[in-house]
């Protein structure tokens, strides 16, 4: 692969995984897509003040974490920043457990939990579900913004991360 400042082109055998679809687009987009989508419909009860269980605060992280891991596919090996993505994974998890462990929590007789401020967890989803639209879209309708999507894999990395860390101090505070 060589990189420009203008245009990403890749040599034979350099392209992003997957089955080609047409028009830049792979499986492996759609199927993010769709994961984040699910994220968000999932963490609908949590943004609402809704009680649910705890298993359902950790369905949300799980999803946007295979969203991230499918991500990492879109982009040839040579143009991925893995130091770049390790940070974001570790500052993801210890900002999102110390979030967990300060945030309020109302737990009834039944372990059903309810968040108080769940605005921190709408923020980090729809940046989550913004980072996977344009990764997924941005280099179809404009090629040379393949170059951005390793940028836009590490920011889906680390709001999956702060979700799972969030999710896991809750998990912890409130089981017992």
């Amino acid at each position: 692969m060589t990189r420009s400042a203008r245009r990403v082109t890749y040599g034979p055998g350099a392209e992003p995984c997957g089955v080609r679809l047409g028009a830049g687009l792979t499986l492996l987009q759609p199927l993010a897509v769709v994961l984040i989508a699910a994220c968000l419909y999932v963490s609908l009860p949590e943004w609402r003040r809704q009680r649910c269980s705890r298993g359902m605060l950790m369905l949300a992280p799980l999803l946007a974490f295979i969203s991230a891991f499918v991500m990492i596919g879109f982009s040839p090996a040579e143009a991925r920043e893995p130091w770049l993505l390790r940070i974001a994974l570790a500052t993801g998890v210890v900002v999102g457990a110390a979030r967990g462990l300060l945030m309020a929590v109302d737990v009834d007789n039944w372990g059903m939990v309810r968040l108080e401020d769940p605005r921190d967890g709408l923020a980090v989803s729809l940046l989550a579900a913004a980072s996977v639209l344009a990764a997924s879209m941005a280099p179809t309708v404009y090629p040379p913004a393949g170059a951005l999507v390793p940028y836009a894999t590490c920011m889906t990395a680390l709001a999956a991360t702060f979700l799972t860390g969030r999710a896991l101090a809750v998990y912890v505070r409130t089981h017992g």
